[in-house]
């Protein structure tokens, strides 16, 4: 009898031990898969395919293959209208986390709540979402790299254009808080204290090179007395600047602008071209850093899973850019670094 009893002892403790087994293989967003081993799986909403988003997936992917975390990619478009496609999907395959760029914050909103009430953590990045949600938050530090460009844009027009009234225009993205409050906000208060009286001027570029082209040219066409212009992001500055050229505006002479100093946002290869391009008017750039960016978003989604951050607070973070100016060596070393760039610039012997 006292040996029945001590077998089926052991067999309940055995049955005891398995089932708790089972129950720890199974993931949630606490640890994220960790405790069986599982491969930890991200999301990633991208906003658009411009030069700098694909620099920061093909960063992401190049990290995250580093920590042997699989990381799915999805794109709006730029068009806010796709994200609940893409964050519905992302759900279905089962991610541990989403990290998301909303191309319109007030459609990311719900989504967002939808997803965390999924157990899902979000972080939001570079773009605040719209009101309602608690989320952590990986943001720019930009503010005061662009009130600086801003000041010394003003100062330059006075130096070397004296006695022109300080004119600017500025394409940038309504309705967007990166623009309004970390970018082009500050460059208007940087060119006012230099230039309290400047006259500024701000177009709708709508996220667009084409759409920022034509209203550079709409512009230009009631005022063509801009002696700086800028963009919200590469598209916006560049757009601008070839709407310049095409009026015969947007020359420089040895790194002296003819007409026009121009300043932009991104650091793209077609950015560090012109920025080294002494007959550009490019005169100086602010690099994203999709390496730091990427590092950073992986990092902080890792521990929101395991909870070493929580997940659904107002923890927030920020990435600093790269001031950049017409200097060859440094572009160089930013393109390879950053856009995976694999030859020199032009600039390279002159």
């Amino acid at each position: 009898m006292k040996r029945r009893t001590g077998f089926a002892l052991m067999a309940s403790t055995l049955a005891a031990l398995l089932l708790l087994s089972a129950c720890g293989s199974g993931s949630s967003p606490g640890d994220g898969g960790s405790g069986s081993g599982k491969k930890l799986v991200i999301g990633d909403i991208l906003f658009d395919t411009d030069a700098y988003q694909i620099a920061q997936q093909k960063q992401m992917q190049k990290y995250a293959d580093s920590l042997g975390i699989k990381i799915i990619f999805e794109n709006q478009q730029g068009q806010g209208t796709n994200a609940p496609n893409l964050m519905q999907d992302l759900q279905a395959r089962g991610v541990d986390g989403i990290i998301m760029q909303p191309a319109n914050a007030n459609v990311a909103a719900p989504l967002v709540k939808q997803a965390q009430a999924q157990k899902i953590p979000v972080l939001g990045w570079a773009i605040p979402f719209g009101t309602g949600v608690t989320a952590p938050y990986v943001g720019l530090e930009e503010k005061t790299e662009t009130e600086a460009a801003g000041k010394a844009a003003a100062q330059y027009v006075q130096k070397y254009f004296p006695g022109q009234p300080v004119k600017v225009l500025i394409v940038t993205i309504t309705g967007v808080s990166s623009c309004s409050d970390d970018r082009m906000g500050p460059f208007e208060q940087g060119v006012k204290s230099v230039a309290p009286n400047a006259q500024i001027t701000t177009v709708n570029g709508g996220a667009d090179r084409n759409t920022a082209v034509t209203v550079a040219q709409d512009a230009l066409q009631r005022d063509k007395g801009y002696n700086i212009a800028t963009g919200c992001n590469s598209d916006m500055a560049m757009g601008a600047l070839q709407a310049f050229k095409s009026a015969g505006l947007g020359g420089a002479t040895n790194k002296k602008p003819d007409h026009t100093y121009f300043y932009s946002i991104n650091g793209t290869d077609e950015e560090l071209r012109a920025l080294t391009d002494p007959t550009s008017p490019l005169m100086a750039d602010l690099g994203l850093t999709p390496k730091e960016v990427s590092k950073t978003l992986i990092d902080t989604m890792e521990q929101m899973i395991s909870g070493k951050i929580p997940a659904y607070s107002n923890h927030t973070l920020s990435v600093p850019d790269k001031p950049l100016g017409p200097d060859c060596t440094a572009a160089n070393d930013f393109n390879k670094s950053e856009y995976f760039a694999t030859t020199n610039l032009p600039c390279v012997g002159n």
